[in-house]
């Protein structure tokens, strides 16, 4: 009687097949994890357990074509993190701060490590995996107009960042809308220096297309938020700000010069005056005064000042 026919050889490599079969399933299991973007069932996407593998995790989801994974609790940072360490910087001064708002999250990388105890992003389109946000935030999948037309107007945040869509009217209407729930706190507002002239144009794809047909490498865009600093200085004197565009992109801190002051729109005549501007009219001999630039250090400790005023 062959081995395998014979019942007590069965028997004897029984456990042998057991532990085989328990191996392959494991196999399965694993690859089925691998599949949904995981390499372990429940620890990659909890807390600090999923921050300990998260380059290994996000490696494997976008091999699998799946949306990133953004870290539980802020980390440390890169030279690329320049949003995140200025306001950081800000809010190592403000101890007492415990709400920031963001307007367009995108990919989440400084929503992620803005240390900031409640935190809430509002995009129509964030590019990361919302069932598992950083602690302590809040996403809000619309866009900024459907958001602050939806907020109560008692709710309050300490300080804000404004890089939704890069085009003067509606940074414009974000900037308005977010002083009216932020009383005392500042507004980061990303790109206000355009790289060159391609990249102030206010459409992006037209831009990319303008900087490639000029044989120009990269794709830097900034758009025409440019145009709502000169609208700060043109018709907002409540408001203080600096530009600050060394170590990282061009971005401006805007702040009030007296807490609470309020801070309305101006009308459409006003708005139109500004959108008639030219960039070259407005850049000719470089970033003009009315920018208040200083570097990013200075620009920080004015804005600490400022407020503490």
């Amino acid at each position: 009687m062959s081995a395998h026919r014979n019942p007590l050889a069965r028997l004897a490599h029984a456990p042998r097949r057991l532990g085989d079969e328990w191996a392959r399933r494991r196999q399965r299991q694993e690859l089925a994890y691998v599949e949904r973007g995981y390499l372990r069932k429940y620890l990659d996407r909890v807390g600090r357990l999923r921050d300990e593998r998260l380059a290994e995790v996000n490696a494997i989801r976008f091999e699998e074509k799946l949306p990133h994974l953004l870290r539980s609790t802020p980390g440390p940072l890169t030279d690329q993190h320049w949003s995140a360490r200025r306001l950081n910087t800000l809010a190592a001064q403000f101890p007492g701060w415990h709400e920031y708002l963001e307007i367009g999250i995108f990919e989440g990388l400084t929503f992620a490590n803005v240390k900031i105890r409640h935190r809430v992003g509002v995009d129509p389109r964030p590019l990361f995996d919302l069932r598992y946000p950083p602690r302590g935030g809040d996403v809000e999948v619309l866009t900024s107009d459907a958001y602050f037309a939806s907020l109560a107007a008692n709710v309050r945040f300490d300080v804000a960042f404004i890089d939704g869509l890069h085009t003067a009217e509606q940074t414009y209407r974000d900037i308005i809308n977010t002083f009216a729930h932020v009383p005392s706190g500042p507004v980061l507002i990303d790109d206000t220096v355009p790289l060159d002239e391609i990249s102030a144009i206010p459409d992006q794809q037209e831009s990319y297309r303008a900087r490639a047909a000029a044989g120009l490498e990269g794709r830097q865009w900034h758009g025409d938020v440019w145009r709502t600093i000169v609208l700060l200085e043109r018709h907002h004197p409540e408001l203080d700000w600096r530009t600050t565009d060394d170590r990282g992109n061009p971005q401006t801190l805007v702040w009030r010069r007296v807490p609470g002051a309020a801070v309305r729109a101006v009308g459409a005549a006003e708005l139109e005056s500004v959108m008639a501007l030219s960039y070259r009219e407005v850049f000719a001999e470089g970033t003009p005064p009315l920018f208040h630039v200083e570097h990013e250090d200075e620009a920080l400790s004015t804005c600490v000042a400022g407020l503490r005023a």
